[in-house]
């Protein structure tokens, strides 16, 4: 892929994360998309927000920082996003607005085009809520080609999941990203003791990404077995917002290019550790943290 820019496309939810003090462009999906075009990819949100002052200043917000915003759409009844954050011990904590203008996402002619020459699409749970989303994430991932990449960063957020919304994206998954918490979680909700298993087998997922906070991540295929330890980096001065989604994009930037799987998840905990040291989803890091991230052969 050296001459070619890989489309990656974040697909869901985008949003205002507020803070007591202040407030953040987030939402996983935009914040992949983001981290993707930070990294080097033509990282693309598809979301949809109000036709209000919130919404505009997102979309301001995001083509300042270089992303391509001209596939956001915008509602004329339902208000832009918005997710009240509340910090303990670094720790975030999320209170999420019901009715938002990406609860009404549509299939549009330039999405179905776009759907056609992703190369990968991060997407979740959440933005599934309701059932217009929903069907038009379904929708777009059955359109992205055979050979393009579906990642579904499970990302479970009370109350807004249920078993069939899980079993549609697990069917639709490439890749599965998913914390301690929510590994517990899909084996409840699924009846298995032995998910690993379920998910590449019975699922036919090709790659499981498990995340563990400060303990690292673990990468795991039919194949191998990947552990990396939590990249050594102070973050006291920053919070945990986005930090998974920052993972999230490095971790695809390398499987699209075939790095090898130990290089894929080194590259990502040290990528998710320089945006845990900072504050806010979306970041700019310096350009020696952008070159040693991306380096397909770097082992240091």
């Amino acid at each position: 892929m050296s001459h070619h820019k890989p489309l990656i496309t974040g697909l869901g939810e985008l949003l205002w994360d507020v803070f007591p003090e202040y407030r953040r462009a987030g939402g996983a999906p935009a914040n992949v998309a983001y981290h993707a075009r930070q990294l080097g990819n033509h990282g693309i949100p598809l979301s949809r927000v109000g036709s209000d002052t919130e919404g505009h200043e997102l979309i301001d917000f995001l083509a300042s920082r270089g992303l391509d915003t001209s596939h956001i759409q915008q509602d004329d009844r339902f208000p832009t996003g918005a997710v009240r954050v509340t910090m303990q011990d670094g720790e975030a904590s999320y209170t999420i607005d019901e009715g938002a203008a990406w609860d009404h996402l549509a299939l549009t002619d330039d999405w179905r085009d776009l759907a056609g020459r992703t190369d990968a699409v991060c997407f979740g749970s959440l933005a599934q809520r309701s059932p217009d989303s929903r069907n038009a994430i379904l929708d777009y991932l059955s359109l992205v080609p055979a050979q393009g990449m579906k990642v579904f960063d499970v990302n479970l957020r009370e109350p807004w999941y249920d078993r069939d919304i899980l079993e549609a994206s697990l069917d639709m998954a490439d890749v599965v990203k998913l914390n301690r918490d929510e590994w517990k979680r899909l084996g409840e909700i699924f009846g298995t003791n032995d998910l690993k298993n379920w998910l590449l087998d019975e699922k036919g997922v090709s790659l499981i990404c498990l995340t563990k906070g400060a303990e690292g991540a673990e990468l795991i295929s039919v194949e191998s077995h990947h552990a990396e330890p939590a990249w050594p980096i102070d973050v006291s001065s920053g919070d945990s917002v986005g930090v998974g989604d920052a993972f999230t994009a490095a971790l695809t930037h390398h499987l699209l290019r075939t790095s090898p799987l130990d290089i894929a998840i080194r590259s990502a905990a040290r990528y998710a550790a320089h945006v845990a040291a900072c504050k806010g989803a979306m970041p700019g890091l310096p350009e020696e943290v952008l070159r040693a991230v991306t380096d397909q052969h770097s082992t240091g």
